[in-house]
C-alpha cells in the first residue's frame, strides 16, 4: 500500500519515477482498483523511464481502467454541460461540487474517478429542478430527504438541497453546513463554492465516510490536490470545522495528507491507526470490511449494549430519523405514522436486493471477535475526535 501512495504522490507532483521492477503488479492493481486509483497509477506507469519493464499484461489492466475512465469522463462532462444549460435557461441556481469540481484540478482530469455527478440547488428549487430534468429525459430514481437521484443514459446525478446529511456522534454536520449554497460565488445561475469552504466540506465528507464504513486513499488525494492547486487558508478551514466539531479529526487527516503527499500542514498527530484504517477497506470501506462490527459499533454509539439480539432488532427496525433519508423509502418523508409499513418494505427490499450484505452484517453479530472489533473501532473514533 505504501507503494500505491508513492505512485499517487508522483502523479500529483508530475514526477517521472523509475518503477520498481520487483513490484507485485497483481497486488498493486488490486489495491489501486479497490481505491478507485488504477487510472491514476496508469498515468505514472505509462510515463516511467523504465515503462518497458512493467509486464505487458499488468500494464494492459491499468490501461483498460484508464480508457474506461476517459470514456466516463466524456459522458459525465456532457451531462454536466446539459444540466448546467437547462438550469441557466430555467433560472435555477446550481453549484457542482466534489468530483465534478475536483477532477479539473487533477494533473490528468480523466484519471479522477467519479461515480456520479453531485449538484447543490436551493431547497425552494427542488420541484422545479425535478420537473426540468424529467421533461428532458432524466428519470427520478429517488425523491426523499435532502438528495434526489436522477438517471439518464446510465449516469447518475445526485441533486442536494443540503451538502451533507445527519450527525456523527453529537456533531451535527447537517446544521453546520446547512447554508452551503450561500458560500458560492455566482456567474449567472452557476455557482462555485469558496475554496476554503469546499475544502472544509471535503474534510467533513471524509469524516462522514469514516463513520459509516470507511474512506480510502482517493479522498486524501482529493485534499492534497486542492492544497496544491488552490489557495487554501488552513486557519479559515478550521474555523469552519470548529462549527462541525471536527477540529481534532481535521488535524489528524491533514497530518496524514502532509505525510503522504507533502501538502498542507503537519499537526504532529499520531496517525498510525488512521493510516491503517484508510488503507484497509478500499475507496469507501466496502472491501474486506467486517460489516457486523460496523453494525455493532453504531448500536453502541446509539446507546445500545452491543448485545447481538438488541443490535439485530435495531438493524431490522430503525427509527424514523434514520429511515427518512434512505432513498428507496421515499414514501415515509413527513409521515411518521408509516414507520411500521416502512419497516416491512425495508425488510422486503433488503431481502430482494441486498441479501448478501444483510447476511454478512448479521451473521457474525454474536461473535466475541465482532464485539471486540466494534469496541476497538469505537475507541479509535473517540481518539480522532469523531465521537
Amino acid at each position: 500500500m505504501q507503494y500505491l501512495i508513492k505512485l499517487c504522490r508522483a502523479f500529483l507532483h508530475g514526477e517521472n519515477i523509475f518503477i520498481d521492477e520487483n513490484c507485485d503488479f497483481d497486488r498493486l492493481y488490486a489495491e489501486a482498483h479497490a481505491h478507485n486509483l488504477s487510472a491514476v497509477v496508469y498515468c505514472v506507469l505509462n510515463t516511467a523511464p523504465n515503462r518497458d519493464k512493467v509486464p505487458q499484461e499488468a500494464l494492459r489492466r491499468f490501461e483498460n481502467d484508464f480508457l474506461e475512465a476517459v470514456v466516463r469522463y466524456d459522458f459525465q462532462s456532457r451531462q454536466i454541460a446539459e444540466i448546467g444549460a437547462l438550469c441557466e435557461k430555467a433560472g435555477i441556481r446550481y453549484v457542482f461540487f466534489k468530483g465534478a469540481m475536483l477532477r479539473d484540478l487533477f494533473p490528468v482530469p480523466e484519471a479522477r474517478a467519479m461515480g456520479d455527478v453531485d449538484i447543490l440547488i436551493d431547497h425552494d428549487s427542488r420541484n422545479s429542478f425535478k420537473n426540468l430534468l424529467c421533461e428532458n429525459g432524466f428519470v427520478c430514481e429517488a425523491s426523499n430527504g435532502n438528495v434526489y437521484e436522477y438517471m439518464k443514459d446510465k449516469l447518475l446525478c445526485e441533486a442536494h438541497t443540503r451538502i451533507i446529511s445527519g450527525k456523527i456522534g453529537e456533531n451535527d454536520l447537517e446544521s453546520a453546513f446547512a447554508d452551503a449554497i450561500e458560500y458560492a460565488a455566482f456567474e449567472g445561475c452557476r455557482g462555485t463554492l469558496d475554496d476554503n469552504y469546499h475544502f472544509a466540506y471535503l474534510m467533513a465528507h471524509t469524516a462522514h465516510h469514516f463513520w459509516f464504513y470507511g474512506a480510502g486513499v482517493k479522498l486524501i488525494l482529493d485534499l492534497a490536490v486542492m492544497l496544491k492547486k488552490c489557495d487554501i487558508d488552513i486557519d479559515k478551514v478550521f474555523e469552519i470545522l470548529d462549527g462541525a466539531g471536527l477540529r481534532q479529526f481535521g488535524e489528524v487527516i491533514l497530518t496524514v495528507t502532509h505525510k503522504w503527499f507533502g501538502c498542507g500542514r503537519d499537526f504532529g498527530a499520531d496517525t498510525q491507526k488512521t493510516e491503517e484504517f484508510i488503507l484497509s477497506y478500499g475507496a469507501f470501506g466496502n472491501s474486506g470490511r467486517n460489516k457486523a462490527a460496523v453494525v455493532m459499533r453504531k448500536d453502541i454509539e446509539n446507546g445500545g449494549s452491543g448485545g447481538s439480539l438488541g443490535a439485530k432488532l435495531r438493524l431490522l427496525f430503525p427509527s424514523y430519523e434514520k429511515m427518512r433519508n434512505i432513498p428507496y423509502i421515499s414514501f415515509i418523508e413527513g409521515r411518521r405514522y408509516l414507520v411500521p409499513a416502512a419497516w416491512v418494505y425495508r425488510i422486503y427490499y433488503n431481502y430482494k436486493n441486498r441479501r448478501a450484505f444483510v447476511h454478512s452484517a448479521t451473521a457474525a453479530l454474536s461473535s466475541d471477535e465482532t464485539k471486540q472489533e466494534a469496541q476497538q473501532e469505537l475507541h479509535f473514533f473517540k481518539e480522532i475526535g469523531l465521537l
